[in-house]
């Protein structure tokens, strides 16, 4: 690893959780105005500032009254990851004594604006901590969206159809005018590959996937030639789809029990002193028998939630242990069928099975977000470095914490999900590759 490509992740190593978090919103914000400017110029609309300007991100108003100035895009951001106003302004100050940020800001009409600017070297360690391509985009003859759009035409041709849209840019401008002869061609029912373009799919197919690894292309010599088995991604939806039926089952068994207990614990309807002694026992009566019955179904219900909880528990163990040997199987280029194996609804023995640690790809943003989720499964969370964020969300100007829910099986369907995310279709395989 190049030697400034490794202290650009110790610099986001020396940061607490939520300078990382504050410098990873940063850093989006920063991409983002990097993106829409090179979008602008494509259409031919030429920013001539200079980067400080429009690399400036706002960060809070002076005097702070929200319900009057609002909020930034910024502290919008910031909240929505738990990291609410309270400590903002530190967090800043520390980033900015390690060179990762500096901080300016700008007049308005009833105070000023305080701003924020990534440094060079707060963009290396942002890209080096945060980004699935920390090395920096590799080089491909066309861009994720050409690209694309070349593989909808492929897939077009390949069932004997035409791409059956209308006027499209992307096609008009990066397949047809940059090219000679062009990769694809306008007809009257919309558009088609050209004999250029099949060879052209051919040939970079392989360049192509590694640089735009989550663009489902198909293998120009068919499923069979696919570096990822399809049969994988089956069973990982099967594991998956049984836990989720089975949360489903566990919720619904919880609330009739709730439901019940609180039919079972309801005073009895009070009657009149004027009602007949008959009709006052008539009410007792029933009153009584629907309590009974509501305790026998709490009790039932308080069985069943207890049984899915277990089921559920299980369940989600073989999800993510299936998810651990698949990405393990992406990583070291092997194939991930020869350890996985289908759900089984009814398992012979409740045995936990193991749960190794994660392989590790050697992009951050994946391995440490794997390591995290990995030793909450296994009951061994890693220490938060700083305060822990709040969750919030906002209605209108007012604040709900959302509280995390305790559902069986949590921890380890959120590793596998993970691990899922990354290895379908086989863009680990062609990231790595």
């Amino acid at each position: 690893m190049p030697t400034r490509t490794s202290k650009s992740l110790q610099a986001w190593h020396d940061l607490n959780d939520r300078q990382q978090g504050t410098l990873a919103v940063i850093y989006d914000l920063d991409q983002a105005a990097e993106s829409g400017r090179r979008s602008n110029a494509a259409r031919g609309e030429y920013d001539d500032r200079p980067a400080m300007v429009w690399r400036s991100i706002d960060f809070a108003h002076e005097p702070a009254l929200r319900k009057v100035f609002g909020w930034t895009l910024l502290q919008e951001r910031l909240m929505g990851r738990g990291w609410d106003n309270q400590g903002n302004g530190s967090t800043m100050a520390a980033l900015e004594r390690r060179g990762l940020i500096a901080r300016d800001n700008r007049p308005t009409r009833f105070g000023y604006m305080r701003t924020v600017r990534l440094t060079r070297e707060g963009r290396a360690a942002a890209r080096a901590g945060t980004s699935l391509n920390p090395g920096g985009p590799r080089k491909a003859a066309l861009g994720h969206r050409s690209w694309e759009v070349l593989a909808l035409l492929w897939s077009a041709h390949q069932h004997g159809k035409p791409l059956k849209w209308g006027y499209s840019v992307t096609i008009e401008r990066a397949l047809i005018e940059k090219h000679v002869p062009p990769l694809a061609r306008s007809i009257p029912d919309g558009y088609e590959i050209t004999d250029r373009g099949r060879d052209f799919y051919r040939e970079h197919h392989a360049a192509h996937t590694a640089t735009h690894p989550t663009v489902h292309a198909p293998h120009p010599d068919g499923t069979d030639a696919e570096p990822w088995p399809p049969a994988a991604d089956r069973m990982l939806a099967q594991h998956r789809q049984l836990y989720l039926v089975l949360l489903t089952a566990w919720k619904d068994a919880r609330d009739a029990r709730q439901a019940a207990d609180t039919e079972a614990t309801a005073p009895p309807p009070e009657m009149p002193a004027s009602a007949p002694t008959a009709v006052a026992a008539q009410t007792k009566t029933r009153h009584e028998l629907w309590s009974e019955t509501a305790r026998q179904r709490a009790a039932l219900a308080a069985a069943h939630t207890e049984d899915l909880h277990t089921r559920a528990e299980h369940a989600a163990r073989a999800y993510a242990t299936t998810a651990l040997t698949a990405y393990r199987a992406a990583i070291t280029q092997t194939s991930p069928l020869d350890g996985m194996t289908p759900p089984d609804p009814e398992p012979d023995t409740w045995d936990e099975p193991p749960l190794p640690a994660p392989a590790e790809t050697g992009i951050n943003a994946i391995d440490s977000e794997a390591a995290k989720l990995h030793a909450a499964a296994a009951g061994r969370p890693v220490k938060r470095r700083g305060p822990a964020p709040t969750r919030r969300t906002r209605r209108g100007n007012v604040r709900v914490i959302e509280k995390p829910s305790a559902k069986p099986g949590a921890a380890l369907y959120a590793l596998a999900e993970h691990l899922r995310g990354h290895v379908v279709g086989g863009a680990l395989v062609r990231r790595l590759s």
